[in-house]
């Protein structure tokens, strides 16, 4: 390489050197000055003298609990459906619940919505207080069921042992009674029988023709009940029940809805007592000397309220239907109490006399000619000795 060619290398680098120079010079001039203060009146900091910027603080979080989703009121609290989020302590009330241990196994009192921030007043332990308190009956009614009330009396309703909250079981027996397919009517029908003359006479009145004999119309009634029979003497004789009652015997069927939820025993009655919104008299104060006045004779006593004679039942919509319609036709109801957490669904066959003599085996005796006569004896007491007689 010549000397020329490195004297120009040299030169170009220079200028390459000052220009990055230039460069920084400038940018250093554009950069804005700032003014270090301390912070109290703006004035500038002494020299040596260090300011701490300002630091922003975020404040301190709790947890609180929170519902996954949206249940309705009286609807239980249970472990998957809640959760802990973070919460600012400055919004966190003394209301608040923090612990899900807390909200485990409580009802809504009202509706939850999903992330909703629980509090004491949204819950409550007791599932009546539920509808006492706030909505009525119909807050113990799990969802997709609907509630009716049904007659009862002491035999029917476990001997008035039913409560709210209570599982019962329903056993519904319906009586089926033959009926004529024509006149839709319980068989059986009433029957009557005509000579053959009259009959006869019957049809000329219904044709026109003139009747020559003055023979009056003979009607034979006869008991809707029974059978024609020869007689040994060979006479024919109508055979009929001694029963006052000759209706035929219907047939009971026995079944049973399982599981229904005891709404409510007795007719519903308003939160509160009315008596408690009376106003107390004040007794006015005596005047000294004045005799104190005679207390008036006590009220007589509460008569007893009679025993509740209807129940509110919760049932899923079509079970509901089948019990408005066993009422309906007057079937007889009764129910029988489940355990505690008893809900089981068991696998029961409807009862009737086929499944009786099937099931338990029962044999039907044979119609006998001859039966036991039972002797009635009756015992005259011994009078009691005279006074003064001897033993």
């Amino acid at each position: 390489m010549s000397r020329r060619t490195i004297l120009i290398l040299i030169f170009v680098f220079g200028i390459v050197l000052l220009s990055i120079v230039g460069v920084v010079f400038i940018l250093q001039q554009n950069q804005p000055t700032e003014t270090v203060t301390d912070g109290e009146d703006g004035a500038p900091a002494p020299d040596g003298v260090t300011v701490d910027e300002p630091v922003e603080t975020v404040p301190p979080l709790v947890e609180v609990v929170v519902s996954l989703q949206t249940v309705p009121r009286g609807h239980q609290m249970t472990e998957d459906i809640l959760a802990l989020d973070m919460r600012p302590v400055g919004t966190v009330g003394n209301n608040v619940i923090t612990s899900i241990d807390e909200a485990l196994n409580l009802y809504a009192r009202t509706d939850i919505y999903q992330g909703e921030t629980l509090t004491y007043d949204t819950l409550v332990d007791d599932i009546t207080k539920v509808g006492l308190d706030s909505y009525g009956p119909s807050s113990l009614i799990p969802p997709g069921y609907v509630a009716q009330s049904v007659p009862m009396d002491r035999l029917s309703g476990v001997a008035y042992g039913l409560s709210e909250g209570d599982y019962v079981d329903i056993m519904v027996t319906f009586f089926f009674r033959q009926i004529d397919e024509e006149f839709q009517t319980y068989l059986p029908n009433d029957a009557a029988f005509y000579l053959e003359e009259q009959i006869e006479a019957i049809e000329a009145i219904g044709s026109g023709e003139v009747i020559t004999n003055g023979t009056a119309f003979v009607l034979f009634p006869i008991s809707p009940i029974g059978r024609f029979e020869e007689l040994p003497t060979g006479d024919i004789a109508h055979i009929s029940p001694n029963e006052e009652d000759t209706a035929p015997r219907p047939v009971p069927v026995t079944m049973i809805i399982q599981n229904a939820r005891v709404i409510q025993v007795g007719q519903y009655t308003l939160p509160g007592n009315p008596a408690d919104a009376a106003p107390t008299a004040t007794p006015e104060p005596l005047e000294e000397g004045q005799p104190t006045p005679t207390p008036l004779p006590a009220l007589a006593p509460t008569a007893t309220p009679p025993p509740p004679d209807v129940l509110v039942l919760a049932l899923q919509p079509q079970q509901q239907l089948l019990l408005r319609y066993a009422v309906e036709v007057n079937a007889q109801v009764f129910f029988a109490l489940r355990g505690v957490n008893d809900g089981q669904l068991y696998s029961v066959e409807n009862m009737t006399l086929d499944f009786l003599l099937e099931r338990f085996n029962v044999e039907i005796p044979p119609n006998l000619g001859y039966s036991v006569e039972a002797l009635i004896r009756e015992v005259t007491p011994t009078p009691p000795p005279e006074e003064g007689s001897a033993p």
